[in-house]
C-alpha cells in the first residue's frame, strides 16, 4: 500500500496545482512554526516517516525493500528526531558516525556479493531524513530559533522559486540534463541570488545578529547546498524511473518533493546561527 502510484497533473495543470497548493501549505507551515511544541514536534515525526516511506517506494523499482526494512528505517530516522528533541547535537553526530561503522561492515559484504549499490541506497533513507530532520528541532532550541527556523524554510522556498521562474523563462543551457533535464544554470544562478537576497532580508528584518557579509555567506552557502539537495533527488528519481516520489502534494509530488532541498540547509542553517552568534 506505501507504494501505489497515482497519477500527476501535467503542463499548465501543473502549475496551476503548484500555485494552488503553495498557498494553502505556505500558511499552514507559517501557523505550525507559531504553534511551536508540541505541534512542530509531532509534525516533524509525521513528515519523517512520510519521508522514509516515500524513499523506498522510490527504491521499489530496483530494489525490494522488506516490511523489516521498512520498519528498521522509520525507527532508525525517528531516534535521530529524538535526539535533536533532546538538544544534543554532539549526540547525533555520534550516533551518525556510529552507524557508519555497520554500514561500512554491511557494504562490504554487499560489494563482495554484488549488493553494494542496493545496500548503499537502503541504508542511507533514514540517515538522509532522520539525521537532517533532527536539526529542525535543534535550531528550534536556539535563541530566536523559530526564526532561523523559518528562515531556513523561506531561503530554500526564495531559491526554489527563483531557479524555477527564471529557469523557465529565461533559461537555456543545461545545468545537468543527465540527471534533471529541466534545469539550467541561468536557473542555478538566480536561485543562489534569491536565497542571499531573501536571507539579507530576513537577518534584518528579525534581527538575527547577523552582518551583510555574514548573510552574504550563510545565503550563498544555502543557495548552493538547496539546489544539490534537489539534484540529488532528481537523481533518485532517474535511477527509479519516477517523475515523483509521491502525489501527496498535488502539482508538488509528495513530501520527499519538498524535503530535498530542505534537509541539508536543516543542517546548515543550524551551524550558521551557531556561527553568526558565537
Amino acid at each position: 500500500m506505501f507504494f501505489q502510484k497515482h497519477n500527476q497533473p501535467q503542463g499548465n495543470d501543473t502549475l496551476g496545482w503548484r500555485i494552488a497548493s503553495a498557498a494553502v501549505a505556505l500558511p499552514l507551515v507559517v501557523f505550525i512554526l507559531l504553534l511551536g511544541f508540541p505541534w512542530l514536534h509531532v509534525g516533524i515525526v509525521l513528515i519523517t516517516i512520510l519521508g522514509v516511506l516515500e524513499y523506498y517506494r522510490l527504491l521499489k523499482e530496483k530494489i525490494e525493500p522488506s516490511r523489516a526494512v521498512l520498519l528498521f528505517g522509520v525507527l532508525f530516522a525517528l531516534l535521530f528526531v529524538a535526539l535533536g528533541y533532546r538538544n544534543s547535537n554532539e549526540l547525533v553526530a555520534f550516533v551518525a558516525l556510529a552507524a557508519l561503522v555497520p554500514l561500512g561492515m554491511l557494504l562490504l559484504v554487499g560489494w563482495r556479493t554484488g549488493r553494494f549499490h542496493s545496500w548503499i541506497l537502503l541504508s542511507l533513507g533514514p540517515l538522509y531524513l532522520g539525521y537532517t530532520l533532527s536539526y529542525s528541532l535543534l535550531i528550534d532550541q536556539l535563541y530566536k530559533g523559530t526564526h532561523w527556523l523559518a528562515l531556513a524554510l523561506a531561503t530554500t522556498f526564495a531559491t526554489d522559486t527563483t531557479a524555477y521562474l527564471v529557469g523557465r523563462t529565461l533559461g537555456h543551457t543545461p545545468l545537468a540534463p543527465k540527471i534533471s533535464p529541466g534545469k539550467t544554470r541561468e536557473g542555478a544562478v538566480a536561485g543562489v541570488l534569491g536565497a542571499i537576497t531573501a536571507t539579507i532580508a530576513l537577518a534584518f528584518l528579525w534581527d538575527l545578529g547577523m552582518g551583510p557579509l555574514k548573510a552574504v555567506f550563510l545565503g550563498l552557502a544555502i543557495g548552493i547546498v538547496c539546489q544539490i539537495g534537489d539534484l540529488l533527488e532528481s537523481f533518485l528519481k532517474r535511477y527509479s524511473n519516477a517523475k515523483d516520489a509521491g502525489s501527496l502534494i498535488p502539482g508538488h509530488g509528495g513530501v520527499l518533493d519538498r524535503l530535498d532541498s530542505v534537509v541539508p540547509n536543516l543542517v546548515l542553517v543550524y551551524y550558521g546561527a551557531r556561527w553568526v552568534t558565537s
